[in-house]
């Protein structure tokens, strides 16, 4: 499934950071296959690709491979979804404090340095499996990323991933595979996800594995202007019509000729009539006007109203049959 919709957080708003935002994102449903991991993958590269944004990278880490690693270093079950939440800030807290964060939760100075290491691990995807063996990762783990390494290529998408052993992602849903998207000169994610194979069941008492990502529409359009690609504006409105006369019949014209305008799929301001003539040509102007629409009594007396090209600034009388309207 896929969705495009408003999402809300509760978190302290700052710089790309809202408590209201925009999202799009895709669920893979009811598969724990390595195949299901790479398509979600697949799609979030295809997506980035889609927009045109330039250079961007995929970090990938697996909640799994972390949970037994920190297993290994002696860590307490109790202890590890705080240890995981202290390692999720690295890059946003100074490793100072990142260290002071790790004893105030009862690590000894050698085993925090380790897990600080640990975080610091980042390298091309095909290096992988030979940090995973240096860390004493299991076979299974070993046989999967060898695995998805190789789907990716087939994908054709090898070369957009990194293997990042900071990205824990600081939800405790996750289960096996995390990302996060990011391009250069950007210091947010503009994307990221993972394998979630309890949270549905949570709330359904029905096992089904998932897999998904999102991205932040907010994000992305920064990147995209910051690169230049994109540009905010007043969407283009097509028709604005102003009536000269506040006589029933020019009035019910106006109306009628907007309707008309709509219905065609156009996009019509008609005038509230609170402006003067030249002010309203100069808020037509501000807001992006295509055409500016005068109904006047000397016009519509002769079937006609007058029209003027916002762009080029020319005029012309055109017909009310043109709009539909019979005079």
């Amino acid at each position: 499934m896929y969705y495009i919709t408003k999402v809300w957080r509760y978190d302290e708003p700052q710089h790309g950071r809202y408590r209201e935002f925009h999202q799009f994102g895709i669920e893979f449903i009811g598969s724990s296959s390595v195949r299901a991991d790479a398509e979600v993958l697949a799609v979030g590269v295809e997506a980035l690709r889609a927009l045109n944004i330039g250079d961007f990278r995929v970090r990938i880490n697996d909640r799994r491979v972390i949970d037994q690693i920190l297993g290994k270093l002696g860590i307490s079950n109790d202890l590890r979804p705080g240890v995981l939440r202290i390692m999720d800030k690295r890059g946003k807290v100074p490793d100072d404090e990142l260290l002071k964060m790790l004893r105030d939760l009862g690590l000894n100075n050698d085993t925090s340095q380790e897990v600080l290491k640990l975080a610091g691990t980042s390298e091309g995807i095909d290096k992988a499996i030979d940090s995973f063996r240096e860390f004493g990762v299991g076979d299974e783990f070993i046989k999967y990323y060898s695995e998805l390494i190789e789907l990716l290529d087939m994908y054709g998408i090898r070369s957009y991933m990194d293997l990042d052993m900071g990205i824990v992602r600081g939800l405790d849903y996750y289960t096996g595979i995390v990302f996060e998207m990011y391009v250069p000169d950007y210091k947010l994610s503009v994307g990221g996800g993972g394998r979630y194979d309890n949270l549905i069941e949570i709330y359904s008492g029905k096992p089904m594995p998932a897999s998904g990502f999102a991205m932040g529409i907010e994000r992305l359009l920064e990147v995209l202007e910051q690169r230049g690609s994109l540009k905010r504006g007043l969407p283009q409105v097509d028709y604005y019509v102003y009536v000269l006369s506040n006589e029933r019949n020019h009035l019910m014209l106006g109306y009628k000729l907007a309707s008309n305008l709509r219905y065609r799929g156009s996009k019509v301001i008609v005038d509230t009539g609170e402006k003067s003539l030249r002010s309203a040509l100069e808020y037509a102007s501000k807001i992006n006007v295509r055409y500016f629409v005068i109904v006047g009594p000397k016009e519509v007396s002769q079937g006609l109203v007058k029209v003027r090209d916002m762009s080029s600034w020319s005029e012309r009388d055109v017909p009310l049959t043109e709009f539909g309207i019979n005079a």
